[in-house]
């Protein structure tokens, strides 16, 4: 979190987002005899704040729950290797002096697939020549990586302008072994969901002209491929052609290194001049004719789950008479998708203004408790619980407030986009549509037309799901009952576009009664562009006031639950799980086939 948000979430009123400012106290202002002085100095850009009336100061910096600190592991400058383990590599075609230029050791280790020490190969991972991690792998083919390490790209050190990126240390060594010296491998195989190797490598990854990917052709290998792209930038990515082979390693068996370091030079661009050739894209096409055409993710409200579901690349419209809680369910959609998918994700939402306001909505759909104190509103979270939301929110939510004060639809694209390759957002909020700067001159049917062009190919370019909330023209009341007419897309405040050039379409409606039984939010799912992800529909909703959430009104009981703990409606998040990769512990196979063979 910035220092501009850690500010806002003291409770200190700030304009600016960076530099020095003088602002209201929070703590004595209020009491004091002229309100308006302004006695509180702030420096935005350290995070420090000093009050001149009451003494209250501090510095956000101090606050580092947050901070993730890293385990380094001791490198022992040994690269004595057993014969057996260097006729093992020497069958996969890799020599013994790619072994020791990769300073590859071997020691006994305790691995937990076995419950035992086995002997080990050591993939040493560095950084600027510090070892930063270990990857572990015994004969029975069990891998681990040092507990609390930082994942990062193996061989990181070796980069250049041009890198190839593979799935495997031993596919990287292929590479080496045909002559290519720039190339890195991912640290966990092919994990779609874990890529905090590239957050970690940020800076390097950016100072790179050329990607060439060359992962496994498995499905896992095809989705890694998927997402290192839209990460990456698919203007600079070319993808290899393994031929017949699962890898690289594959290949340098069979066809030889000459072959394989010619390899690049047939890789195909991810882009070329805007034109896609159906060569380009049939295994692509083979596998959905193979499995199907996939569902998207759900968020685990089994009626809505049943209407619509979620895929990058897509633009969905949600619209609702004002305070029926258009942002209130789209929190709940996008804290869904966090929690139980791992999206993450660039939130433009100056309706939920100031943002420790937002935060703290957020925080109460996800502990499932009451942020206030209020005895009205139920259960009060605790300082963990408020620590634990915050801390979740941190790694899943970037707001967007652009220094420069500039809030036109292109702006706000430009920073989402600078999230996508620095944190690898999935979805986009823009809450409202009215709240951007629009400068048009005259039409503005055609200038909302062009706007929503450009934000879908934003989303097609950079494999984002951009959520907007526009508001519609006023709806009239029935003259028998008083209620509000249900809108629908068509009625959007200033173009038939928003339903025209939109991939899925909500309405959110509630209905006010005298009679709780029959008050209710009714969600309406008015478009789904593509049938394989939903249907048109409605799911009934009940509102629960202690916690913002809104319940199916099918199930018996409001739901209550700790999302970040509890396996309710939403799968827990597990921060020291068994759950491959996250414990950086991992099993590809367990057979014993091979009699220990180093």
């Amino acid at each position: 979190m910035s220092n501009y948000a850690k500010l806002l979430s003291l409770g200190i009123p700030i304009t600016k987002t960076s530099g020095t400012d003088k602002t209201l106290c929070p703590k004595c202002s209020a009491s004091r005899k002229n309100k308006k002085e302004k006695c509180l100095s702030i420096n935005i850009d350290e995070g420090i704040y000093n009050c001149h009336n009451c003494g209250y100061k501090g510095s956000t910096k101090i606050k580092r729950e947050q901070e993730k600190k890293y385990f380094k592991p001791t490198w022992e400058n040994h690269t004595k290797l057993s014969a057996k383990l260097v006729k093992w590599f020497a069958d996969r075609g890799i020599s013994q002096n790619t072994l020791i230029d990769l300073k590859i050791t071997e020691g006994e280790e305790y691995m937990p697939q076995t419950q035992t020490s086995r002997n080990c190969i050591k993939f040493n991972y560095f950084r600027n020549n510090e070892l930063i991690n270990i990857k572990f792998r015994d004969g029975a083919k069990n891998f681990k990586l040092v507990k609390d390490a930082e994942l990062i790209l193996y061989n990181l050190d070796s980069a250049d302008k041009s890198i190839v990126i593979c799935e495997g240390e031993i596919d990287c060594l292929s590479f080496i072994e045909a002559g290519i010296k720039s190339v890195c491998s991912v640290p966990n195989g092919a994990s779609k969901t874990n890529l905090a190797y590239l957050d970690n490598c940020y800076e390097k990854l950016e100072t790179i002209d050329t990607f060439y990917i060359a992962v496994d052709t498995d499905e896992a290998g095809m989705l890694l491929r998927e997402e290192l792209i839209r990460r990456l930038g698919a203007e600079k990515c070319f993808v290899i052609d393994l031929k017949d082979c699962k890898d690289a390693n594959e290949f340098l068996i069979k066809y030889g290194a000459i072959e394989l370091s010619d390899i690049i030079t047939n890789a195909r661009p991810c882009e070329i001049n805007g034109i896609i050739q159906a060569s380009y894209l049939i295994s692509e096409l083979i596998d959905l004719y193979e499995r199907g055409l996939p569902t998207g993710d759900k968020i685990g409200m089994k009626d809505f789950d049943d209407l619509l579901s979620f895929v990058s690349g897509q633009l969905t419209v949600i619209t609702g008479v004002p305070n029926h809680g258009k942002s209130d369910f789209l929190d709940q959609v996008c804290l869904c998708l966090a929690v139980k998918h791992k999206w993450k994700f660039g939130v433009f939402s100056p309706e939920n203004f100031p943002i420790q306001l937002h935060l703290s909505k957020l925080a109460e759909k996800l502990i499932g408790k009451s942020f206030k104190s209020v005895s009205d509103f139920g259960v009060r979270m605790n300082l963990p619980e408020v620590k634990s939301a915050l801390n979740f929110i941190d790694e899943h939510f970037f707001f967007i407030q652009p220094s420069d004060e500039d809030l036109s639809i292109d702006s706000i694209l430009n920073h989402a986009r600078k999230l996508v390759k620095r944190y690898g957002i999935k979805g986009l909020i823009i809450d409202p549509w009215n709240k951007l700067d629009h400068q048009y001159n005259g039409n503005e049917t055609q200038y909302i037309s062009q706007s929503l062009d450009l934000i879908t190919k934003f989303n097609h370019k950079n494999g984002v799901h951009t959520f907007l909330i526009a508001h519609p023209v006023k709806l009239q009341k029935d003259r028998i009952t008083g209620e509000i007419e249900i809108p629908n897309l068509y009625q959007i405040s200033g173009s038939a576009h928003f339903y025209n050039k939109s991939d899925n379409g909500i309405v959110v409606h509630r209905f006010f009664s005298a009679d709780p039984i029959e008050r209710r939010t009714e969600i309406h799912i008015q478009k789904v562009k593509f049938r394989h992800l939903g249907m048109q529909g409605m799911a009934s909703t009940n509102y629960d006031m202690s916690n913002g959430r809104f319940n199916s009104r099918n199930e018996m009981s409001l739901d209550k639950s700790n999302w970040l703990y509890e396996n309710k409606i939403i799968a827990p998040i597990q921060y020291q799980s068994t759950i491959p990769i996250e414990n950086n512990t991992f099993t590809i196979s367990t057979s014993n086939n091979e009699e220990y063979p180093f």
